[in-house]
């Protein structure tokens, strides 16, 4: 495989990466929101805006995307750069 194989094949493996650990991340905070809502609507809680708990969840989502995705860019360089 030629070096600009791999880079092509790390691009879209990073971008996929970057959008599976983003989604899985925001999911987390809706279900989070989910479950505070029903604690406040049962009484067992206070009243949530969904701002104020999928704000944080997003905020973290992008940036574990983004470290994930790094993290798949630095291999596949790696890779292109030993095959040069």
């Amino acid at each position: 495989m030629r070096s600009r194989t791999v880079l092509g094949v790390t691009a879209v493996a990073a971008a996929a990466t970057f959008c599976v650990v983003q989604d899985r991340i925001t999911a987390e905070g809706a279900r989070r929101y989910v479950a505070l809502q029903r604690e406040a609507l049962a009484g067992r809680g206070s009243r949530v805006t969904i701002e104020e708990v999928m704000q944080p969840a997003i905020d973290r989502s992008v940036r574990d995307g983004l470290l994930a995705a790094g993290g798949v860019v630095i291999v596949g360089g790696l890779v292109a750069w030993r095959r040069r």
